[in-house]
């Protein structure tokens, strides 16, 4: 360090912290002993440290600095600068420099620590580093720049050899100088290998690749760093062409790299390359890039080609995983079923999805600028806001109505911050959900626990009237429709006769047929004679009339005083195929529908079965004397089918428990036995134990054929589809009926090609194959053979079960996906078996959006087949 002069430009190679710390050391050593201002910039993490060791020297930390020699400062900005410190300009060097020449030193002294930089920042540190070149020249000024040698590529390396005067490296435990210019002149009569020789030493340990070849493109430097890339080692490629190894690594670019070559000893000028793909013997297709420099003497004449390597395979696979990644949460913004929203930390709409205009009722360009927090009306909604711009979580439910379109829409919008890492808000983003199918669920479930509630109460009414079950059903129908009026009429046997029988004069209608002033109310009406009110009766269905005033030649009009109807439903009430009554309600704010409809149905479907059921206690009442033995043998009766009926419910309900549990028993206890764990057992009590375990699998698969027809038909089954390797599933079958085909001297064997996933529910798809080869296994005699092959049949997976068995007669192969068919079904079945198994199975595959079918042939044996649809990545 001593041995420094002013105008020195020097660059520092270090491998390890230790060796930073001593070069500093000894540099700031020399800058006191030749009284300069000693400026030095060390990383954060480091200062502490440097200053430790700084004193371990002797050197008088304290005193330097109040003095203003010595400064230590964590990299970052100059004091006199606006500029990093990487990124030095003439004019803040030239005020470091003023600034100590004021203060009496004889030079300035700098140090900067370089950290890693991108290829755009490197380009714009060199052009910077050779602007303050004139200015260190000139003036009493030393500025050494440490790097850490690992960090640097083998391009980066040969610009520090032009920029720099001299290159320090740590050699033997001494720091050594390369001077470039000196090394230069004397090696200028050698040729080029010579050259790169005498930096191989150096260009060894970078981790980038490096090579050279002469002026007859012989290889004749291939660095480490290269061989890890290309795969090739330097003794296959060294004295040997470059070319002979570019046409089979560069497979298509080979050609490129030629030209690129060609283009940089034409111009004479560097040239550079990015995203050149090649093949890694041992990786396979990799991505590179680097830069080509044309080597030449002192006569200009070429005199070879210095190339550097980078592996960009990382790089490029990084940006096309952004680029795809970028895609697909576009995708899942512009195709959410939820409106979302992006606005800015002034409430502004910066961003919005299709969905989100929709629930609003507005477009995009509408929208987009909207601010929230002046321009919102709801309370509510703009508290929400208001919270997430606080930085706090915003949450709305109700009925939102939109400034821009007026649309009214129930709405759920739940808002979060949108804060950078460095803790900046930058906005919010809202995701709304438009809840009206929500509202109405919630809305008709509220009004079928007030049905419910109602025919509760109905049930009680024990000691009611007729009359009075009419009054209390009708007063419920306007009450549950929302109407203002309702009537009930009974039709007589005849079907001839409209008879009022229950109306209005509840406080829900406001005693709407009080207010009607006809003198002399009518209850009785001949169909025929009857408009509107009749057509339900006529064409025994609800009729809705959503516009009463409107013509319609159902109308026949009413008498003068009649109370006004401006809308009106009435429905037919059934016991059987007979009409035994109407029911009517008017005059609902909105319009009526098919919900109206349901409730009303409903509840007078309840009050029929009361009424039913309280003439039918008003007849025996009239007959109690004489029908009292009768009666109570009745009520024994009817107990017992009570009773029974909950046994069945019972029995329905806890099938499963029931059945499966001995089952689950019966073959653990089998198995054990016959495994010998609760001793040894001769072999014909082996061959009576592979008996009982052999029909408790057949009586399980029984039972749960059973019960999947049952829950088949009530709705009950339900499918978790997921990706699903179909191979695996035949292999686990074929692994479990292995034992079953041993005892039948039945070879059972797979062909399955390499296939892709299919979209299945694991569980389901095995019970198929387990019936399939269960089938095979059943219908296939002795020394036969069964082969499950699976391969891919467009954009399916089709798998095969066929068998060498007994075969299947033509005509009954277009009925065997019918529930309990099966081809023998005389009472001596051979066999065995409910045939449920082919239906079930047909169930199952239809469900995954697949097929199955049978092809077979008496005598031969029978194939079935299965095609499923391979699994989508979209999907």
């Amino acid at each position: 360090m001593r041995q420094l002069k002013h105008s020195d430009h020097i660059a520092l190679l270090y491998d390890a912290t230790f060796e930073l710390l001593d070069s500093v050391t000894s540099y700031v050593q020399a800058g006191v002993d030749n009284s300069e201002c000693c400026i030095i910039y060390m990383p954060s993490g480091l200062v502490a440290e440097a200053i430790d060791a700084f004193t371990e020297a002797t050197i008088d930390v304290t005193d330097l600095m109040l003095k203003g020699q010595l400064q230590i400062l964590p990299s970052g900005i100059l004091s006199s600068a606006s500029q990093t410190v990487d990124f030095l300009k003439p004019d803040e060097l030239n005020k470091a420099f003023e600034k100590a020449k004021i203060a009496g030193f004889s030079g300035l002294r700098l140090m900067l620590c370089t950290a890693t930089k991108t290829s755009e920042e490197w380009s714009l540190f060199v052009s910077y580093e050779k602007d303050i070149q004139n200015l260190i020249k000139n003036n009493n000024i030393i500025l050494l720049r440490a790097f850490p040698l690992t960090s640097l590529s083998s391009s980066q390396l040969l610009d520090l050899f032009e920029i720099y005067d001299k290159v320090m490296l740590r050699k033997q435990g001494n720091w050594s100088f390369i001077n470039i210019f000196q090394n230069t002149m004397q090696a200028e009569d050698h040729k080029c290998y010579e050259t790169l020789d005498f930096y191989s030493r150096i260009l060894d340990r970078i981790w980038t690749g490096l090579w050279a070849t002469d002026r007859d493109d012989n290889v004749i430097f291939f660095n480490p760093g290269i061989e890890s890339i290309s795969g090739i080692s330097a003794e296959q490629v060294l004295g040997k062409n470059l070319f002979e190894y570019i046409k089979d690594m560069l497979i298509d670019a080979g050609e490129n790299f030629i030209n690129i070559f060609q283009k940089a000893k034409s111009t004479r000028k560097p040239v550079t390359y990015d995203l050149l793909p090649f093949v890694n013997p041992e990786e396979g297709l990799l991505y590179q890039s680097g830069v080509l420099y044309p080597l030449f003497d002192k006569s200009g004449e070429y005199e070879g080609m210095v190339g550097t390597v980078e592996d960009i395979t990382e790089r490029k696979k990084a940006e096309e995983a952004l680029i795809e990644a970028e895609e697909k949460y576009r995708l899942i913004f512009e195709n959410s079923p939820l409106g979302i929203i992006h606005f800015d930390d002034k409430g502004t709409i910066t961003h919005c999805n299709d969905k989100f205009l929709e629930i609003v009722g507005t477009t995009r360009d509408k929208i987009i600028g909207f601010n929230m927090v002046l321009s919102i009306e709801d309370k509510n909604m703009a508290e929400a806001v208001h919270s997430v711009l606080s930085r706090k979580l915003g949450h709305y439910e109700g009925e939102y109505r939109s400034v821009i379109s007026g649309k009214i829409t129930p709405v759920k919008a739940d808002y979060s911050p949108n804060i950078s890492p460095t803790g900046k808000l930058l906005g919010g983003i809202g995701i709304f959900e438009d809840i009206t199918e929500r509202k109405k669920a919630e809305d008709a479930l509220k009004l079928d626990e007030s049905r419910l509630q109602a025919l509760l109460k109905l049930s009680q009414m024990t000691n009611a009237s007729l009359k009075e079950i009419a009054d209390f059903i009708q007063e419920q129908a306007v009450r549950l429709t929302q109407s203002k009026l309702g009537y009930i009429a009974f039709i007589n046997d005849e079907q001839t006769i409209f008879s009022m029988y229950s109306w209005s004069k509840s406080s829900w209608s406001k005693g709407v047929m009080e207010e009607c002033k006809l003198a002399d109310q009518k209850i009785d009406y001949p169909i025929t004679s009857i408009g509107l009110w009749g057509e339900a009766i006529r064409q025994r269905r609800p009729i809705i009339t959503n516009d009463y005033n409107a013509p319609n030649p159902w109308k026949k009009g009413y008498p003068e005083n009649h109370v006004i109807i401006t809308k009106h439903m009435n429905i037919p009430v059934f016991d059987g195929e007979r009409i035994v009554a109407v029911a009517g309600v008017a005059n609902k704010e909105t319009d009526y529908d098919e919900s109206d409809v349901r409730q009303l149905t409903l509840l007078m479907e309840g009050m029929w079965r009361q009424v039913q059921r309280k003439r039918a206690e008003d007849s025996l009442k009239k007959y109690a004397d004489e029908l009292a033995k009768a009666n109570k043998e009745l009520s024994k009766a009817n107990e017992e089918l009570k009773s029974l009926d909950r046994m069945k419910d019972e029995f329905l309900s806890n099938v499963s428990h029931e059945f499966k549990t001995p089952l689950t028993s019966i073959r653990g206890y089998g198995q054990l036995i016959l495994d010998g764990t609760l001793g040894d057992i001769n072999e014909q009590q082996k061959k009576a134990m592979d008996t009982i375990l052999r029909n408790s699998d057949r009586l399980r698969r029984l039972v749960d054929s059973l019960l999947y027809l049952s829950r088949t038909q009530v709705g009950r089954i339900s499918y978790y589809f997921e990706k699903v390797q179909i191979d695996d599933i035949i292999k686990n079958c074929v692994h479990d009926m292995l034992l079953q085909a041993k005892n039948k001297n039945i070879l059972l064997q797979t062909d399955i090609d390499d296939i892709p996933p299919v979209k299945g529910d694991k569980d389901k798809l095995t019970d198929v194959l387990t019936n399939l080869i269960d089938n095979a296994l059943k219908f296939t005699l002795e020394h036969g053979q069964i082969t499950i092959t699976a391969k891919k049949i467009g954009g399916n997976i089709r798998v095969e079960v066929k068998d060498t068995g007994i075969g299947i007669p033509a005509e009954h192969i277009p009925y065997l996906f019918q529930r309990f068919y099966q081809v023998d079904s005389s009472a001596s079945r051979r066999y065995g078996g409910t045939g449920l198994g082919l239906y079930i199975s047909k169930t199952i595959v239809e469900a995954h959006g697949g097929k199955i079918w049978i092809e077979s042939e008496e005598g031969k044996g029978t194939a079935v087949y299965v095609e499923l649809p391979m699994w989508q990545n979209n999907i």
